[in-house]
């Protein structure tokens, strides 16, 4: 039987530079993450030599309006299995050190 842990969140990217980054430097030559492609707006993330399985799928979601400014709305949806929550914080850790924006 497969344990899962969803984890869903709201992130201001368009799905194709979401795609970009993941694909780019987050598990690119230097990390230890490796990540393929399923389908569109849809990867598999492995960490070899760790039970580390984790699928990512992103809907896109209308743009927020904040006056003149329209910002992207991405819905990115995290499905671990069978994945211990130390292998899943380490993840979140790498991947808002990659994936956050903003200033502050």
């Amino acid at each position: 039987m497969s344990d899962q842990h969803l984890v869903k969140l709201e992130m201001g990217y368009r799905d194709d530079e979401f795609g970009t980054v993941l694909q780019g430097s987050f598990t690119g030559e230097k990390s230890t993450y490796r990540c393929a492609e399923i389908e569109t707006n849809h990867w598999r993330i492995e960490q070899p030599g760790e039970v580390f399985d984790l699928d990512i799928a992103v809907a896109v979601q209308p743009p927020r309006v904040l006056g003149m400014f329209k910002l992207p709305v991405l819905q990115v949806k995290f499905t671990f299995d069978d994945t211990a929550e130390p292998l899943r914080d380490r993840f979140f850790h790498r991947f808002h050190q990659y994936l956050h924006k903003g200033g502050g």
